[in-house]
């Protein structure tokens, strides 16, 4: 009798592991379901993906150079901080610099080539690098004193070219961005705050105000421009999708941002997309803890109204797809 109730004993004890076991299993396969992004909208997204601020201290009185990981360099020259009242500052200040080179960076970041010209005409530039940098002293925000300038240092994939100018970036309300140029004369004028180095290859440039820069050229198309329309029906979240058209010349990569009204049908920029040009589309969205990703090989065609077929992708699946366009 004992050794039957040991018997039943110790099936009790194995079934009971086992559903336990499958419950825990259970439990664990739908724990990761919620919240796995971690976001639930496009902002988050980036905010998550996009390339992220590294910090470094320089002293204010004697100024100094930080270097970025990827080459960019910061030049502050000596007393030329002031705080938000204009008083000059001393000590050590803290600086966060973020350095954008790749189509990739600029779209996880959501920090694309699109400007305005002289004309005042919406248009987008090529780049050889976007540059941030924010200075505080105790958490207070610190600008650049009247008449001073920092400079700024970036290594160069496309060589010399006279047309380089200094781009100052205005933040969107989509947290994107649009460049204008702070200089209207290239480097072969001579007086055009950007210098062009051999050896190693890189621009440096004057920055008036801290905050986003860019050593750009505008992109110059000698054929006709047209308007494109982009149509999102097919979008699992309209509202929240992000639309990129990409291309590189010469080894500098131009992302133009599409920016989104929140209708099915939006639009790029009036008449400014060259016509014949062969480029990318990459379109992002997000609905319900998904990620949705749309790729488009186009040549760029008069009025011409795409549609995008969305797959659910993850993160490393979208990363792994921008990764191509670099």
């Amino acid at each position: 009798m004992n050794t039957l109730k040991n018997i039943f004993g110790m099936i009790l004890v194995l079934l009971t592991a086992f559903l336990i076991s499958s419950c825990s299993k259970n439990d664990d396969e739908l724990i990761p379901q919620q919240g796995i992004l971690g976001y639930q909208d496009i902002l988050g997204f980036y905010e998550a993906n996009g390339v992220q601020k590294q910090d470094f201290t320089v002293d204010a009185t004697t100024g100094g150079t930080i270097t970025g990981e990827d080459g960019t360099k910061v030049i502050f020259p000596p007393n030329s901080l002031v705080d938000s009242d204009g008083n000059l500052i001393s000590g050590t200040v803290d600086v966060a610099m973020k350095e954008i080179f790749t189509a990739s960076q600029m779209i996880l970041s959501n920090k694309p080539t699109n400007a305005v010209n002289f004309s005042d005409e919406n248009t987008f530039l090529l780049s050889e690098g976007e540059t941030e940098v924010v200075v505080t002293q105790n958490g207070n925000s610190l600008n650049m004193a009247p008449g001073t300038f920092y400079q700024v240092q970036v290594p160069s994939a496309g060589g010399a070219d006279d047309d380089m100018l200094p781009f100052a970036g205005t933040e969107t309300n989509d947290g994107s961005i649009v460049w204008n140029a702070t200089r209207d004369v290239g480097i072969g004028n001579g007086t055009s705050g950007i210098v062009y180095n051999a050896a190693p290859s890189s621009y440096i440039y004057d920055v008036f105000e801290t905050g986003w820069s860019n050593c750009d050229k505008f992109y110059a198309y000698p054929g006709a421009k047209t308007t494109n329309y982009i149509n999102l029906t097919n979008s699992p979240n309209a509202t929240e999708t992000a639309v990129y058209l990409v291309f590189e010349e010469n080894n500098l990569p131009a992302v133009v941002k599409i920016f989104n009204a929140g209708t099915p049908i939006i639009q790029s920029y009036t008449d400014s997309l060259p016509v014949g040009l062969a480029v990318t589309y990459i379109v992002i969205t997000i609905e319900n803890n998904q990620q949705y990703l749309a790729i488009k090989n186009v040549i760029i065609s008069e009025e011409e109204e795409l549609s995008f077929n969305f797959e659910p992708k993850t993160t490393q699946e979208i990363l792994d797809v921008l990764a191509l366009l670099d």
